[in-house]
């Protein structure tokens, strides 16, 4: 590392005081309406978004027209929604997500409004997971505690987002009760379980020892970055995310503003699958954007019997829950990487823990920016070892032309990384757990490391031209 890269990674350190193809999952829905609306960011992202909320009478009278005063700015086009995969039974995709208006209050009131107004979604996209994952977990019970361990996590580190959950879930309970499977998860762990699908996806425990976890078979294709204004045609920061999983149950999606009384907290927006909180992208009215992604999965240790809740079972922070816990409570990227990476005083002091444990199964990135930095966060649950780990890349240290812009796919690239005890690891980089030259496919790539490149090369190849359209396109 250079001695100007190491000195941005000193001043990063957390613990330091804020100051006719058949086309992927959201790939123009996504873009149209929640990377598409943030990729300019103005001093006030939200001021385009009408502060009058809208109630369920209105929704109900208007659902045929596709939402509730739709800002127009957040109206994209999908000539391919057709395409999409539909489980038989179900009603077929929106051309544009449930706009709910501006959700405002207490936490636990603004779930409340979320879940009244979105039940009848909530219902299919818990029923849609529920079926993929109940065979991979294998009971009810054993995914209820799963549950149970990551509620007890969130109650040291975001407990609003249990509030939230707590209120979707009475507001949807009329929905859920009435579900293909109403009791085998109360109403608030049907929510939990939404919020953590990706968590589910890992395998209980089968082992009596500790051994590595399997080469992940699963092809995660969601990329992301931000471009500077120096890169830029117009000068404009653009953060532009995609995010690239299930059609089914996903494509129920809403999407809305929220203005919590919480003192902390400030106005946010994200348009996600409807029964989450955070999804793949989210912005507030500081300026801060934070996406999410798959991360590393190279060298993970599995859970074993002993302690089902070790290795990549442990509880830690959702990649769709960490971006709601940034947009809602960040006040600049350099914060929201504070949160992603040690989390609140208070939760360090309650826990015992001294970083977040971040996860999506296994790895979880965090891209944040706020118009002036841009950051990856790089996590683990769990390395060979078994400790967590967290790693942070600034512009400019795997070569980005003039440092103007940052670059993630489903791959780890950081060459340091802190332990879980919060020591910087100089000897343990975090591109162990998953580089792009890791089991290569093609001109020694792997497939996170090819579209990771692409997107390197075509903003380097296009320096000071990139603008909205190029990047949608």
């Amino acid at each position: 590392m250079k001695p100007d890269e190491a000195e941005s990674q000193e001043a990063m350190k957390p613990e330091q005081p804020h100051k006719s193809r058949t086309l992927t999952r959201r790939e123009w829905m996504k873009i149209a309406t929640s990377a598409g609306a943030s990729a300019m960011i103005f001093a006030d992202p939200l001021s385009v978004v009408p502060a009058k909320p809208a109630f369920p009478s209105q929704i109900a009278s208007t659902q045929a027209n596709g939402g509730v005063n739709r800002p127009p700015k957040w109206t994209g086009f999908n000539r391919n929604l057709g395409r999409y995969y539909l489980s038989r039974g179900y009603p077929s995709y929106e051309p544009h997500p449930r706009y709910l208006g501006e959700l405002h209050g207490s936490w636990y009131g603004i779930g409340k409004q979320y879940g009244e107004r979105a039940q009848d979604l909530i219902r299919i996209v818990y029923e849609g997971w529920y079926r993929e994952l109940l065979p991979i977990q294998g009971s009810p019970e054993v995914m209820a505690a799963y549950l149970r361990q990551q509620n007890a996590y969130y109650e040291f580190l975001v407990p609003e987002a249990l509030e939230l959950m707590h209120g979707i879930a009475d507001g949807a309970s009329r929905e859920l009760a009435v579900s293909a499977f109403p009791h085998e998860l109360s109403h608030f762990y049907k929510i939990l379980m939404i919020n953590s699908y990706f968590g589910l996806m890992g395998r209980p425990p089968v082992f009596q020892t500790a051994e590595l976890a399997p080469a992940d078979s699963v092809v995660h294709c969601c990329s992301g970055a931000v471009i500077f204004g120096s890169a830029t045609k117009d000068g404009k920061a653009i953060h532009v995310s995609s995010e690239d999983q299930h059609f089914f149950p996903q494509e129920y999606l809403v999407t809305f503003v929220v203005r919590p009384s919480d003192r902390c907290a400030h106005r946010y927006t994200v348009t996600d699958s409807a029964g989450e909180i955070g999804s793949e992208h989210a912005q507030n009215d500081r300026g801060v954007s934070v996406s999410g992604y798959a991360g590393g999965s190279f060298d993970i240790l599995g859970p074993t019997l002993a302690y089902p809740f070790s290795g990549y079972r442990r509880p830690g922070l959702d990649w769709q829950v960490g971006d709601f816990y940034a947009a809602a409570f960040a006040e600049s990227a350099r914060h929201a990487v504070e949160l992603l990476t040690v989390g609140r005083p208070q939760y360090r002091a309650k826990s015992g823990h001294k970083i977040v444990i971040g996860k999506c199964t296994r790895g979880a990135n965090w891209v944040a920016s706020d118009g002036h930095e841009a950051f990856v966060v790089e996590s683990i649950p769990a390395d060979q070892h078994g400790i967590a780990r967290y790693a942070i890349r600034v512009p400019g240290q795997m070569g980005e032309r003039g440092r103007s812009y940052i670059v993630s796919t489903n791959n780890v690239e950081a060459r340091d990384s802190y332990n879980e005890n919060n020591v910087h690891d100089p000897d343990h980089p975090m591109s162990q757990h998953g580089n792009g030259s890791e089991r290569p496919t093609h001109f020694d790539l792997n497939l996170a490391g090819m579209r990771f490149w692409t997107f390197m090369w075509l903003i380097h190849n296009n320096y000071g031209h990139v603008d909205v359209d190029m990047v949608q396109a």
